[in-house]
């Protein structure tokens, strides 16, 4: 298209040197717009700006405020930075333009730069603005000096025309005239020479601008490409946050953690998401680290997309230029909800194993003491009586150690099981009649009397022991227990029946858990909620299965089933 030079010269100021520039800013968001201007100011550049939003103030923007130079986003609301540059390039197109926007991709900034977009800024690096405002008002300087000088060059070339059409019809001024051609042809060498160094150098600075792109547009889609998978690879939510404490990236995993879509992350993303009691917390810790420019880490509740909030630990790193100057905050968010449920699982068993070890070693430790004053002078019915409660304290203290010692060997998988085939009915008689031996309960075993099973006989004795004495524990007032074998097909189940309370419906599911302990109607039970635990591994371990049931009022049944074979 060819360029109308008395059209350009017309729109476009030309100066030795714009000092006082002219800046119209094409910006939808004011806290953006501001902080351009901060940025400028910052950097010691003296301007004048305007700031518009849509279209219509920016055309009349372009006649009235008449810039030096166009800032614009690349996306606005219903207008774009290509639309604008268009605008631009009909009314005065050597008007500078460089777009100052976020994350674009390579594809749209290579784009722009080839349309003859002046320059383009990333939001996050706004550190090179200055500098790329002086250089694009220096090279309109010297395109619009070309201008002046080709203008120059014309109007000599019509001056030398008139001169010669002069000499023709005045035949008397032949001399002067000749005198004036020769005079004309030396200023115009001149200004031959002076074009065509001009344009040399035009030449070197158009080649040096090309490479300097292709270059920072290499680097910048290298850089982009870097930070974007290690932010969308690693587990943890991420987010960058600006020096002024604004969040301006997050990655994939904070949209499916939280549920919020960019716009609601962008407006108040961390309000909505941090438990309202960790909130001022969070806060407070952010400023210290950004205070003091340190990294840190510590712990906040967040909501997931359900509503549920789970604890995370979030750890702050600031990123720093060569000069140790802050550009930004990188954070990340591990969730460790069941960490801290594990922390807490721990806290309380060591708690519940402490009060439950002291109690039998304090009565044996007593025990010891009163036969160690009586050793002189025993008593036979008190030592009977001392020797009795020491080897019950002693009793308590074995089973917890065995109880501790068979966890160890599930969590480490090395519960051994060693079968041997035995009658299944007489050895639960018999372990019924030593346990319950000088007892108030009795025990009425029933069920098929000839059966047999593969099994460790001592394991399976094991979880029949726990079954009653839990029945003894937590049934007090049902002095009768049921034991039932009976057999189905090719398995058999073994029932430990009793008429107590009952087991509220709730807590059903979580009996076999380890640790587990039923708060029992306000009462006080010893133990370390291991015993059912290890039940349930002992039949895991015979590839059977042990539930429980029960009605409140009625009385509860815990069974186990075992392949016969």
């Amino acid at each position: 298209m060819p360029v109308n030079v008395d059209k350009i010269l017309a729109s476009e100021k030309i100066a030795a040197m714009i000092t006082d520039p002219k800046i119209l800013i094409l910006e939808d968001n004011d806290s953006d717009a501001d902080l351009l201007c901060r940025e400028l100011k910052r950097s010691g550049i003296r301007f004048t700006s305007k700031v518009v939003q849509n279209r219509i103030d920016y055309e009349q923007a372009l006649e009235s405020f008449n810039p030096d130079l166009i800032l614009s986003d690349f996306a606005l609301p219903s207008f774009d930075a290509v639309t604008a540059f268009d605008i631009k390039q009909s009314v005065r197109p050597l008007l500078p333009f460089i777009v100052v926007s976020g994350i674009i991709g390579e594809e749209n900034a290579v784009s722009l730069i080839n349309s003859g977009v002046t320059d383009f800024v990333s939001k996050n690096n706004l550190f090179a603005l200055p500098a790329k405002i002086q250089r694009a008002l220096k090279d309109t300087e010297i395109r619009l000096e070309k201008l002046l000088a080709d203008e120059k060059l014309k109007t000599q070339a019509t001056e030398l025309v008139s001169a010669n059409r002069e000499l023709l019809f005045q035949n008397e001024e032949k001399e002067k005239s000749a005198q004036r051609l020769i005079r004309s042809n030396e200023l115009l060498i001149e200004e031959k020479e002076k074009v065509r160094s001009v344009n040399q150098e035009l030449s070197q600075l158009n080649l040096e601008l090309e490479n300097r792109v292709a270059s920072r547009t290499k680097a910048l889609a290298e850089s982009e490409s870097r930070f974007r998978n290690m932010m969308e690879t690693i587990p943890q939510i991420a987010w960058t946050i600006t020096t002024k404490g604004k969040v301006d990236f997050y990655n994939q995993r904070w949209y499916d953690y939280t549920g919020l879509d960019i716009t609601q992350s962008r407006v108040d993303g961390f309000v909505k998401v941090i438990h309202p009691e960790d909130l001022e917390s969070c806060l407070n810790q952010f400023n210290n680290l950004h205070k003091n420019l340190e990294g840190g880490e510590f712990q906040i509740r967040g909501k997931r997309a359900d509503g549920v909030y789970r604890w995370h630990l979030i750890r702050l790193m600031p990123i720093k230029n060569r000069e140790g100057k802050l550009l930004q905050w990188v954070g990340t968010a591990t969730d460790i909800q069941e960490l801290r449920l594990m922390q807490q699982q721990k806290d309380d068993f060591i708690n519940i194993a402490s009060h439950e070890l002291k109690t039998p070693i304090t009565s044996l430790r007593a025990s010891l003491q009163l036969l160690d004053r009586m050793k002189s002078n025993p008593s036979p019915v008190m030592l009977a009586k001392l020797i009795m409660q020491a080897n019950k304290s002693l009793d308590k203290v074995y089973t917890l150690i065995n109880d501790l010692l068979n966890t160890s060997s599930v969590n480490e998988s090395q519960l051994q099981i060693s079968t041997q085939k035995y009658n299944l009915l007489t050895a639960i008689t018999e372990c019924c009649d030593t346990l319950l031996r000088d007892s108030a309960f009795k025990c009425k075993v029933e069920g098929d009397a000839i059966l047999e099973i593969y099994a460790d006989f001592s394991r399976i004795e094991q979880v029949v022991t726990n079954f009653v004495t839990n029945a003894i524990k937590y049934a007090p007032e049902s002095k009768e227990i049921i034991v039932r074998v009976e057999r189905f097909a090719e398995i058999v189940k073994v029932s430990v029946i009793d008429k107590g309370d009952g087991i509220p419906a709730e807590n059903l599911p979580s009996l076999f858990d380890r640790y587990y302990r039923v708060d029992h109607s306000g009462n006080s039970y010893t133990g370390l909620g291991l015993g059912l635990y290890i039940c349930s591994e002992i039949i895991k371990k015979h590839n059977g299965t042990i539930g429980v049931d029960s009605v409140i009022g009625i009385g509860s049944a815990f069974w186990f089933t075992l392949p016969i074979l």
